[in-house]
């Protein structure tokens, strides 16, 4: 309909008969005119109104539909972050306490882990995110990236770790890794705090929760208490044929072959290649293959590390592993030098597994 019809009728002037009949009609005049005016206003305001209800009812459809989507993501985000507790939880229980698990059925839980950090990764990335938590996003996605390679890296280096040949450096590997998680619950406790402050100034009664995936650091970033967990969980056949135990018997450096104390330090002077000599002494009664021995030199302007392999020890007997160190290490400066002997299949103790000294090179 045309709406110049539909308003016809606030233009319409009423006809109104002269007193006494008689006579053409005559117009209302003024008040007539000021009756029009009135109609006119108020279909005005109608509309006016009418548009106002609307604007209204659309800006509330949005704004309800926005409270919607950071509830959403809140309590996405939750049920995500329940289930990668979980996994830390059962991946160090599992690490701390192997059980009866075979070497292999350890690796499968391994690689399992790593197909559920996997898919939490892939969960994250697909959150629906509103554009205020776009920074925070980000740094999430990054942290549950981090946990999944972490735990990629360790699934590759399960079987060698919990194996002989090339133990030392899967065992190192596999320390290395655990930083991924160090890094990953930063970023996440970054990404928390964003998050909570959004949702708190868009007035959502919800929170981003506590995450941290690496509760212990100080143990499971130490490659001797990663390899000492690995010894348990691939010592379960070995142990019935004997017991398992070694201990760093002594440490020399070249050149001058000093014999170094942990307690009393050291300055190594002389002409030749620095070179450290660690004896180790397999105190068990069951012969040893594949013996892991590694140092780590820090103090200077870089860290010098190194690591050699024992082919075998005989019950109650002692060898010694030599390792170059290289770079030459800095000189006029005091160093700290770490020795450590990897724990071996079956071995529950090894708390003599590892010394440090401080030494001076000339």
């Amino acid at each position: 309909m045309d709406r110049r019809l539909s308003l016809a009728f606030l233009d319409e002037e009423e006809t109104l008969a002269p007193p006494g009949g008689g006579g053409p009609p005559f117009r209302g005049g003024r008040d007539h005119q000021r009756q029009i005016m009135v109609r006119r206003a108020v279909g005005a305001a109608v509309v006016i109104l009418l548009l106002i209800l609307i604007v209204l009812g659309i800006k509330g459809c949005l704004n309800a539909r926005k409270q919607r989507g950071f509830e959403n993501y809140a309590s996405d985000l939750n049920a995500i972050a329940a289930q990668s507790k979980q996994l830390s939880t059962d991946f160090f229980n599992r690490l701390n306490d192997p059980g009866n698990l075979s070497p292999l059925s350890f690796e499968a839980e391994i690689k399992a882990d790593r197909g559920t950090a996997d898919s939490l990764a892939s969960r994250v990335d697909a959150l629906s995110t509103p554009d205020e938590l776009k920074s925070a996003q980000t740094e999430l996605s990054l942290a549950f990236q981090l946990r999944r390679d972490a735990l990629t890296g360790i699934a590759n280096n399960i079987s060698t770790a919990l194996g002989s040949q090339g133990r030392p450096q899967a065992v190192n590997a596999i320390a290395g890794y655990m930083k991924y998680f160090l890094a990953s619950d930063v970023l996440y406790q970054r990404a928390r705090a964003q998050i909570n402050t959004v949702l708190q100034d868009q007035g959502i009664n919800a929170t981003a929760p506590e995450n941290t995936f690496l509760t212990d650091p100080q143990r499971w970033l130490d490659p001797l208490q990663v390899s000492s967990a690995l010894a348990l969980v691939s010592g379960g056949k070995q142990a019935s044929s004997g017991t398992h135990g070694l201990a760093l018997y002594q440490t020399t450096l070249k050149p001058g072959n000093v014999s170094l104390d942990p307690n009393t330090p050291a300055t190594i002077s002389g002409g030749g290649a620095p070179e450290v000599d660690v004896q180790v002494q397999n105190q068990g009664t069951a012969e040893e293959t594949d013996v892991g021995v590694s140092f780590q030199l820090t103090g200077g302007t870089q860290t010098i590390t190194g690591d050699a392999t024992i082919p075998r020890i005989a019950a109650g007997g002692i060898q010694t592993a030599s390792m170059p160190i290289q770079p030459a290490p800095d000189t006029g400066l005091q160093l700290t030098l770490e020795v450590t002997v990897q724990p071996v299949p079956g071995e529950q103790i090894a708390d003599n597994n590892r010394s440090t000294y401080k030494v001076t090179f000339k």
